[in-house]
């Protein structure tokens, strides 16, 4: 990459990278011209042996897959923008944001890559890969949940300051650090992508830990939406067991519409269950009393 070119990093991460920057070659100093707290810098090219994994950085699986495809877009249209690192212990560099690229990078067996350096302490570079991968989407939930309890246990900062600096809302981040009081099963199905966030929302309203254990099986292996796994915990709660269709179909539009229209004119939990050829419409009730007050309110004597 040409020395003088410029680039722009993205909002959070240019708010957070406000000390100097400079670039430099393994154990070279670098110059005052570039110790200065200008964004748009010179680059250099840093010899892909002088840098290291940073070990807590907060990704932690690695897409093959992914990475080769990074690999031939990089390999096609160059490296669209550099990684960042800053000086490890040992003389060489940390990568603080961009590790995927470095890797890619390896994949192609190019002898450097364009870096740029970040005079920053250990907090400072675990916030800026966070925010980095933050803004990049490329986290799954539990990654992104252990790297807020990192910059909390770590770092000493409050969910209202890491909000700030990664650009969420509180609440967001409040959120996300509760999915880590479920089970490691359940968040190794949430890291592979077997369960999505709302699922896991679901089983964090399930307080007992083997209920919460057999509800998850009962998504797995039905295959159950949101919705339908919120209908699941109703029942667990109630204290009755699970109970679900071999092949639940998911609603149209037009069908969720009219569920809904009948739990509330029943002020009833409601279900449909709906195929080409028939289906069924499910009343839940508590016990006698409510029964009774189903009944007359659709007008049965």
């Amino acid at each position: 990459m040409a020395e003088g070119k410029k680039f722009r990093l993205g909002r959070g991460l240019e708010h957070l990278i406000a000390k100097g920057m400079a670039s430099s070659e393994c154990n070279k100093k670098a110059s005052a011209e570039e110790n200065s707290l200008e964004l748009c810098c010179k680059l250099r090219e840093l010899p892909t042996a002088c840098l290291v994994p940073n070990a807590k950085q907060a990704r932690r699986k690695f897409d093959e897959v992914a990475l080769r495809e990074l690999a031939d877009s990089i390999a096609a249209k160059g490296l669209l923008q550099p990684i960042i690192v800053c000086p490890a212990a040992d003389g060489r560099f940390s990568i603080v944001a961009g590790e995927r690229r470095f890797r890619a990078m390896q994949m192609l067996g190019k002898p450097s890559i364009a870096a740029k350096i970040v005079d920053a302490d250990e907090s400072e570079c675990a916030i800026i890969s966070l925010v980095e991968n933050l803004q990049r989407e490329s986290l799954n939930p539990v990654e992104e949940a252990a790297g807020f309890l990192r910059l909390i246990d770590e770092f000493g900062l409050t969910q209202e300051q890491i909000a700030q600096k990664v650009g969420k809302a509180r609440a967001t981040v409040a959120n996300a650090l509760r999915l880590l009081h479920l089970e490691k099963e359940v968040l190794s199905c949430l890291e592979s992508g077997k369960i999505t966030v709302g699922h896991a929302k679901v089983l964090l309203g399930v307080e007992a830990p083997e209920v919460r254990l057999l509800l998850l099986g009962k998504i797995i292996e039905s295959d159950l939406n949101v919705r339908q796994a919120e209908r699941q915990a109703h029942i667990l709660k109630s204290g009755k067991p699970l109970s679900m269709p071999s092949n639940p179909r998911e609603l149209s539009e037009s069908l969720m519409k009219i569920e809904k229209q009948i739990a509330k004119q029943l002020a009833a939990n409601v279900s449909l269950q709906h195929s080409s050829s028939r289906g069924k419409i499910i009343i839940e009730y508590t016990d006698e009393r409510e029964l009774l007050r189903i009944v007359q309110s659709m007008g049965i004597e």
